[in-house]
Order: structure tokens, then sequence, then C-alpha cells
């Protein structure tokens, strides 16, 4: 608009509103803002890039969202004063409530968004074209637990894997920690957790007792470790219940078409991706290692030096595939599983022995672990 002259005359203007600051995340996404302005409101920033390419625009920045609880300042008298409107929101809800204004006052609007590589832009004239609000996306298909887990054959497939690991890891396991040290009948309330008592009872004594660091060596250790589980572990036994050469009933290849025969990862230290220029390897171990420093309240640290040092002289067990694991093929396995029934007396007895076998947690007062929200514009959490 700047370099069209938009609302240059004497009569033009401009308003622009965003309640939101500028994120690092943001900057690979658009044009006007740089590092320096990182923390700084989008809309004040944004102002200013496009005076910046053209000082004869009119415009106006606000730091408010436009909604019902905003209507003393995005009212009759605003809208009035308005030629059109264009959106560019975050969500349905703010879209619906701007659709209808723009009905109500009727002013043209283009809508606009993106989600991931995709963009959608919606031309509307009230009362001539359709709205907004006339219809609805069809709803996001999600991806089936199977594929996630042990067949990903796109990029998606493999950032929500690592979204849902970090949740579990890094969040969900201290959230349950937590919880069983604060509530003194911990044990009533996971009686309502039938499907996930036995495996939430051994996430916490895992992560209370098996596999509690007192050093941030121990954080080392740990995310050497799972690194050694996730990318070679998991993935042998994978193959050994799937063989690369296998074939299927119908004589086909098992590993064909949307499936794709895996490789296990060698540790190497100085391993680089060829496709990101990165130290796969390396910044998974500093990632994970410092997460899980900053999960026990421990002082993490970067320096190679350190880390080369500890690694060479992890003790990694040796793998031995297992039999009798089982592992869903295709999305109707994994429902079928899923549907099984789980619990009875021998799993409820499980469950309450491993309750039972944990740290009062009057032995514990004071501890508590610290949950981690996953954010994007962190660097720790996107190297992991």
């Amino acid at each position: 608009w700047a370099l069209m002259g938009v609302a240059c005359g004497e009569n033009g203007k401009i308003h622009i509103t965003d309640m939101d600051r500028i994120e690092k995340s943001n900057l690979s996404r658009q044009f006007l803002f740089r590092n320096s302005d990182i923390n700084e409101f989008k809309s004040a920033t944004a102002a200013r890039a496009a005076q910046t390419m053209n000082s004869n625009m009119n415009i106006v920045s606000y730091q408010e969202k436009v909604g019902a609880d905003t209507e003393d300042i995005f009212g009759d008298d605003f809208y009035d004063k308005l030629s059109g409107v264009c959106t560019a929101l975050d969500n349905v809800e703010a879209r619906l409530y701007v659709d209808q204004r723009c009905l109500f006052y009727r002013l043209p609007m283009l809508e606009s968004g993106t989600l991931g590589t995709k963009g959608n832009t919606q031309v509307v004239i009230p009362h001539v074209t359709e709205n907004y609000g006339a219809t609805r996306d069809p709803p996001e298909k999600s991806i089936p637990v199977c594929t996630l887990k042990n067949f990903p054959n796109q990029i998606q497939h493999t950032l929500q894997w690592a979204r849902d690991y970090f949740e579990g890891e890094f969040k969900q396991s201290a959230e349950d920690v937590n919880s069983y040290l604060s509530n003194p009948d911990y044990a009533a309330s996971l009686a309502g957790q039938q499907n996930t008592k036995i495996d939430t009872v051994m996430s916490i004594r895992k992560t209370l007792v098996d596999e509690r660091p007192v050093s941030f060596e121990d954080c080392v250790v740990w995310a050497r470790l799972k690194f050694e589980t996730l990318f070679n572990n998991q993935i042998r036994q994978l193959l050994y219940n799937f063989p690369e050469d296998q074939v299927t009933s119908s004589g086909t290849k098992f590993w064909s078409g949307s499936k794709r025969c895996p490789k296990p990862l060698v540790f190497n230290l100085n391993d680089k991706c060829e496709d990101a220029q990165m130290r796969n390897h390396f910044d998974f171990i500093v990632a994970a290692a410092n997460l899980r420093a900053q999960m026990f309240g421990i002082k993490g640290r970067t320096d190679e030096e350190y880390f080369a040092e500890v690694l060479q002289n992890v003790i990694v067990p040796d793998f031995t595939p297992q039999e009798g694991v089982k592992i869903a093929s295709t999305d109707a396995e994994a429902k079928e599983e899923n549907s099984q029934p789980i619990g009875g007396d021998s799993e409820e007895l499980e469950a309450k022995q491993i309750l039972e076998s944990l740290p009062r947690p009057g032995e514990l007062a004071g501890f508590k672990l610290n949950p981690i929200e996953f954010d994007k514009d962190m660097d720790d959490h996107m190297l992991f």
C-alpha cells in the first residue's frame, strides 16, 4: 500500500491494530520487522516501516483487539469513516466478528490468512458476494497415530511427532509429578483415569525416582540415552518387526508407497545435516539436556568442550530386539489395539504398588518441577 500510494491524499487514512508483540518466529514470515523490533508492538512497527517506504502515508496504529469489548473504540463513529476493511486475523471467532461488522456497516472486506505454507484470501462485498461466515472450512484431518509414531512420510508428520513428544517429556511429566506431590488424595484422583492410570504412575516413578538428575552431567547422560532410544533402538525394533525386504500377503513390498523404510541413526557428535546445515546430533543433546535441567531447576550450559568430555564417558547399552512387541502397521490396527479393554485386577495392583513405592510427598517438601510450555521462539525448543 505504501508503494501504491494508498492513504497519501489529504483525506486518506489507514487504521491498523494488533495487540501482539513481535516474536522471533515472525521475522521469517514478512519483511516489515527486523531483529531489533523483537518485543515491540506489531502494529506500531508495521506503521513505521510503511512510512519509511512512503513518508506521505497517513497511518494510525492501535494496540487493541477488535471485538465486542472494544466497541467503545471501534464503534459507529469509527466504521462510518472507513471505506473498506482488510483483515489478517489468527482465529475464526475474530474473523466472524469483523465479518458481521462489515455486513452491518456495508463495508467491503478483504479477508486473508495463512496456515503453514497454505494461504487464503476472500473478497467480501456485502449483499453481493458470499460473506466469510456463510460457510465453514472443513475440519482438518488428524494424522493417524501409527503414521506419527512409526510411518511418517511428510515433514508435517515429523513436526507433529516432535511437538507431541516435547509436550509429554517436558510438560506433562512435570505436571503429573507436581500433581502427585501437591494432592494429598492423589490415589483417589487416579480412579478416574482408568485408561491412563498405569502410564501416569510409571511416568511419575521414572521422572521422580528412576531418572531424576542431581547434576547437569546426569541431564547430558539422559539426553544421550534418549537419542539412542528414539533414533536408533526404536528404529531397529521397527525393522526387526518389519524387515526391509518384507512383503505383504498380497505379494507387494511392505516398505512401499507411503511407508518409507527408516534407517537407524548412529550417534556422531560432529554429524551435520546436509539439508539444514545443522549439527542435529549435537544440537539435540544440548537442547534436551538443558530442557531437562530447566525442568529440575538445575543450571545448564552449552560449551561444546564440556559436552564432548561427558559424552565420551557415557555407557550406551547394546540393543537387543524384543520378541512379541506389537506395532500397528495401519490405522485400523491401531484403533483395534486402543479399543481393547485394559485395566483389570493385575494392572490395578501394579499401579497401586508403583504408587506405594514412590517417595512420600512429605519427604520432598518444597520440591517442585518446572513444566515447560513449548515456545517456537525459544532456540532450545526448536533445536530439540
